[in-house]
């Protein structure tokens, strides 16, 4: 080979490794958003194994960017939010850990980086979340605080970077929502609630944002359905529910609020729809929620045979045994029970745990009550009492009266079940308007000397 030939050939083989190592530092960051964008979408599919698979990809693309392992991360964390399983739990932490080790040398280089903060912040927040949901309050509130200042910067040095605004506004409003007796741990922290300017922050996510815009209406229905602003809370979620049609959580959500609205037909239409949807699914979820919704309606409705056979559908295919409210248990107890199946109405009392915080009024209640059931079955009055409870959920004021009337007469010398009747009779005189009867039953109340309902005495 002459001079000139080994010149040419070494100029090519340079220009071949520079070109490859031009291409290995730049990645092609259209198509990093385009498949960041296609797997959020997945996700709100439920196309959970997809959506991993395209987050996954997007690491492989743009190995020095945190959206990749962002996303995954948070594709565990909902799935552990979901079932609870430790598995999920773990892959969360340990691809969060992948985002921070990412981010904090992005920060080193460039301390104004409000979007590197974004990420950091906000995976710094959902791990203060997951800590917070398995028990670990002490590291909740460290990386929780973290996440919260880091979001409050990002959002401070960019106001329309919109992403960030879905983390700093849930953050405000559920640090609004703390009790007023804990507002002073708070500004020990760090933190600073804002129940309108959290909504606010979210409301522009869901506007403006580019990666966040799904989860920030989301969380924005929920809280403004809390908030009693069902109207817009039902908006926000129809929207979510017209773009991701086989998203059967949404579903089950509508279903949910249907049912508190007392729209019963309609919640039962929803429950039902999203039950059919999943079994047409290789992969289900939700299916337990649907079960467990459809067994609420039925309860409210004082049909106690269905209720009993939803109850136990969602039992079966739950894998939240332990993290089941005491109230669920023990409901799905007596409409067993009413139902005329004792042996499954002990199995559901025996679940029932008692709480390990103060301040938890009714959880105690319900544990109490779960207890004296599983020593004997349900009395006529208080079969009464319950049916009158649900008359008076579903407005029915004047059927409650009777029945809560009824319940009284037939509770003979038991104090206790004489209480739990003239209670609710006194709230149904006041709900339908009838203040003298209300201010009479009161009179009688005070007549009583229950043993365990001591509370109902004023």
């Amino acid at each position: 080979m002459n001079c000139n030939a080994a010149r040419h050939l070494s100029v090519l083989i340079f220009l071949i490794l520079y070109t490859s190592s031009i291409r290995a530092e730049s990645p092609d960051w259209g198509r990093v958003h385009d498949l960041t964008i296609c797997g959020i979408h997945q996700l709100y599919r439920l196309e959970v194994d997809s959506a991993v698979q395209t987050f996954d990809s997007v690491s492989h693309l743009a190995p020095g960017d945190p959206r990749g392992p962002f996303f995954q991360s948070m594709t565990h964390f909902y799935l552990y939010s979901l079932n609870r399983n430790e598995k999920e739990l773990t892959s969360f932490f340990d691809e969060s850990e992948k985002v921070i080790e990412i981010c904090e040398p992005l920060l080193d280089q460039n301390e104004q980086d409000a979007t590197t903060k974004f990420y950091l912040g906000g995976i710094y927040g959902y791990r203060g979340l997951a800590y917070q949901a398995s028990g670990s309050i002490l590291k909740a509130v460290k990386d929780g605080r973290k996440g919260y200042l880091l979001l409050e910067e990002a959002v401070r040095e960019n106001p329309k970077l919109y992403d960030a605004h879905m983390g700093f506004g849930l953050f405000r409003y559920l640090m609004a929502k703390i009790p007023k007796s804990m507002k002073w741990i708070l500004t020990v922290l760090g933190f600073e609630g804002d129940l309108e300017g959290g909504l606010t922050s979210l409301r522009l996510a869901s506007e403006k944002g580019i990666y966040t815009r799904t989860e920030a209406k989301l969380f924005l229905s929920q809280f403004l359905f809390a908030e009693g602003r069902q109207d817009s809370a039902l908006r926000y979620l129809n929207e979510l529910r017209t773009e991701y049609p086989e998203n059967t959580l949404f579903m089950v959500l509508y279903a949910a609020w249907q049912h508190r609205l007392r729209n019963y037909d309609e919640a039962m239409t929803a429950a039902r729809a999203a039950i059919d949807l999943n079994n047409r699914k290789k992969i289900r979820y939700g299916e337990e929620l649907a079960y467990s919704t459809l067994g609420s309606i039925y309860y409210t409705l004082n049909d106690f045979a269905n209720a009993r056979t939803y109850s136990l559908l969602y039992f079966q295919f739950t894998r939240n045994n332990e993290k089941t409210p005491n109230q669920t248990n023990l409901r799905a107890g007596i409409a067993c029970e009413i139902a005329g199946d004792r042996s499954a109405a002990l199995e559901f009392y025996r679940r029932t745990r008692e709480p390990d915080a103060q301040n938890r009024f009714w959880d105690q209640y319900n544990y109490r009550r779960s207890q004296e059931l599983l020593q004997r079955p349900l009395t006529e009055a208080e079969v009464l009492i319950v049916k009158a409870g649900n008359e008076l959920s579903q407005k029915n004021q004047a059927r409650a009266v009777e029945l809560f009337k009824e319940s009284y007469q037939k509770a003979g010398a038991n104090a206790d079940i004489q209480a739990r009747a003239l209670y609710g009779l006194q709230q149904a005189q006041f709900d339908a308007d009838s203040l003298a009867g209300a201010i009479a039953t009161g009179n009688q109340v005070l007549t009583l000397q229950p043993v365990n309902e001591v509370w109902i005495i004023p």
